[in-house]
């Protein structure tokens, strides 16, 4: 069954590269406005799978996999890392797009194989990116930088996760970076193709840049000196099962809604 229909896919059409959209109606593309970057904030502790060295040079490279792209003037600028990070975004207060590893639980609300989830918040009338958070699944799933047999790849992983920070979502087309579904072992993400940079250039164009790059909405927070939301978290699946992407979008109204490959 399941060569029977990998076989009918490729013999398919493939459809074009997705933006992301919010769900709201009249529906608006998500995007990062008014500003040529998107300042990205690792957790200092990384993932505890990996030397921090190691495992910092990995996000990085990921991140700056797509700061190569020709045609485009977006780029993923790095603050300082940060002792504490959530998915939440602050009305009042400092934030940041924080990139962190859940390592004693994965939430039953998050797709139960997902290697990992972007939760991104926006304005509902623009659909313009307030805050976007990375979530790697270190519950579930070993990392490590190597491609190595069973191990999710750190950059892999983060390569395709930044896509959707920056208002990109799943694509159809074999081989893109941005499709949804990954596996431990898998190397093939680090490096974007024709898909991926059409629609960085097409969202984001060298000739519309607009000169500026501003940070999170009230200032970088790098320790979660706002009040936590919630904090809670709920156990997963074991380690070792086959696993999803995912991108997650949250509306400024607080309506939290996931979207599941």
């Amino acid at each position: 069954m399941f060569i029977c229909g990998f076989l009918l896919l490729l013999a398919s059409p493939a459809a074009a590269w997705e933006q992301a959209f919010t769900r709201e109606t009249p529906q608006q593309p998500l995007h990062v406005r008014d500003s040529n970057c998107l300042q990205y904030t690792l957790h200092d502790a990384c993932s505890e799978d990996v030397a921090p060295e190691d495992c910092w040079a990995a996000v990085h490279a990921g991140m700056d996999t797509w700061n190569a792209v020709a045609g485009s003037y977006f780029r993923f600028e790095p603050t300082a890392p940060a002792s504490c990070c959530r998915a939440a975004y602050q009305r009042e207060g400092a934030n940041a797009n924080c990139i962190s590893w859940l390592e004693g639980a994965w939430p039953d609300a998050y797709p139960p194989a997902g290697i990992a989830l972007t939760t991104i918040t926006y304005d509902v009338a623009s659909g313009a990116i307030l805050d976007a958070d990375i979530e790697l699944n270190g519950f579930s799933f070993q990392f490590g930088t190597t491609c190595a047999a069973g191990l999710a790849d750190v950059q892999n992983t983060v390569t395709h996760e930044a896509g959707h920070m920056l208002g990109l979502d799943h694509t159809d087309v074999p081989g893109a970076t941005m499709r949804s579904r990954s596996y431990p072992g898998d190397c093939e993400l680090r490096s974007l193709e024709a898909d991926d940079t059409a629609g960085l250039v097409t969202i984001y164009p060298a000739a519309d840049d607009p000169g500026i790059c501003r940070g999170p909405t009230g200032g970088v927070n790098l320790d979660c000196s706002a009040p936590d939301d919630c904090g809670c978290r709920a156990a997963g699946a074991g380690r070792g099962a086959p696993g999803w992407l995912a991108l997650a979008a949250v509306a400024v109204l607080a309506v939290r809604l996931r979207r599941r490959p």
